[in-house]
């Protein structure tokens, strides 16, 4: 992993989004001021249930127009329950690396819900429309969302194939009795035989004892989602500690209506910040932090980064400074990607070039169109 300076711009490895939901970039702002239960019962389950497929457009190419504008080239993106089809056809002509699944839930309310045997002609059907640079992961959305029997299913099934899903968040999901029996939310993902070495489990705070040790065993991986784990209330996530003991941890933003940003470069800045509260400033160092954001990300999802680079603006001051610095690694993650990144190349292709999106479609609807159609929907839901 190298840097290097031309022409007045930082040349170096674009960032991998280790989970986000780009079909909630439409609902930013539109779930503040809640803790996770009521975030998802009051508004992101009922905004999700109102998609249609052009509002599902409109959420996507808005969602990879930020990541590709803030030098993210690669991702994992757990989808909603219906609707993938049209990320999957999106993420697919844009030419990013991703892996995609839609939400597995068949347990919550019926606006969104759906029975097992849906769920798994839906996840045939998005499986079929990967290809190219998009892969296809499992995305059970958690626990309390999901029966024994689709873990049952997900539990015989190709074990090659990534999955992911949200594990021990809020401190509210401690208290399902399935969960307390099984002594904490990652043993019973255990002992439903989900971890492994393609799993990613997004969070991650709350982890009681023996829990940290399953994650090392079995190869599990965790993402690290800072902001949104601040925004709703759900605590810190000990990141310090999970390296220390072999852990892969991958950084992510989540989703723009518990983000308000996809800037994963500002993530890590403030994920550097809590583990250095968590441990001790010099925990971890900025070029771990970096290679978690990138190539150990990509590597551990699978993807390559042949020819793949962002390209930051950087003043001659920020060069001399970058230089002699002491950490250079984080001094890079610290600069401002969002208002710097002149190009991203993702395998030989731009995907981002001074203000231009070569490679996504134009919106069919305006944003704020798009806005009013989810909103609507959900107030028919109340």
């Amino acid at each position: 992993m190298e840097w290097r300076i031309e022409q007045g711009r930082l040349v170096c490895p674009p960032l991998v989004q280790g989970h986000v939901h780009l079909c909630q970039t439409l609902f930013r702002g539109m779930a503040e001021s809640r803790r996770l239960m009521s975030w998802l019962t009051e508004r992101i389950w009922p905004l999700e249930a109102s998609h249609t497929p052009d509002t599902m457009e409109v959420s996507v190419i808005l969602g990879l127009r930020e990541l590709f504008s803030s030098g993210c080239c690669g991702l994992l993106d757990m989808g909603s329950v219906e609707h993938s089809s049209v990320t999957a056809r999106i993420l697919r002509e844009s030419g990013v690396r991703a892996l995609l699944g839609n939400s597995l839930m068949d347990i919550g309310p019926s606006c969104i819900a759906k029975p097992l045997s849906w769920l798994q002609d839906e996840s045939a059907l998005v499986r079929r429309l990967c290809g190219g640079r998009l892969g296809y992961a499992f995305t059970p959305r958690f626990v309390l969302s999901c029966s024994r029997d689709l873990w049952g299913w997900l539990a015989g099934e190709d074990s090659s194939i990534h999955r992911s899903t949200h594990s021990s968040e809020a401190a509210g999901e401690m208290e399902d009795p399935a969960i307390r029996a099984a002594g904490g939310n990652v043993h019973l993902l255990r002992d439903l035989g989900f971890l492994g070495s393609r799993t990613v489990l997004a969070h991650c705070i709350h982890m009681m004892p023996g829990e940290l040790g399953a994650l090392t065993r079995t190869g599990t991986a965790v993402a690290h989602c800072p902001w949104a784990n601040l925004k709703l209330g759900s605590g810190i996530a000990d990141v310090p500690g999970m390296l220390g003991q072999g852990i892969r941890v991958l950084a992510g933003s989540d989703g723009g209506a518990c983000n308000n940003g996809l800037d994963l470069s500002s993530d890590l800045r403030l994920a550097m910040g809590l583990a250095s509260v968590k441990g001790a400033p010099d925990a971890v160092t900025g070029e771990k932090w970096f290679g978690m954001a990138s190539r150990e990300s990509a590597g551990f999802l699978g993807f390559g980064m042949e020819e793949d680079s962002a390209e930051l603006l950087i003043s001659q001051q920020e060069t001399d400074e970058l230089c002699s610095c002491e950490d250079p690694w984080r001094y890079i993650l610290e600069l401002p990607w969002r208002e710097r990144v002149a190009k991203l190349t993702c395998g030989g292709t731009v995907l981002y070039e001074d203000g231009v999106f070569p490679t996504l479609p134009p919106l069919p609807l305006s944003t704020g169109e798009a806005r009013s159609l989810v909103l609507d929907g959900m107030n028919r839901l109340a």
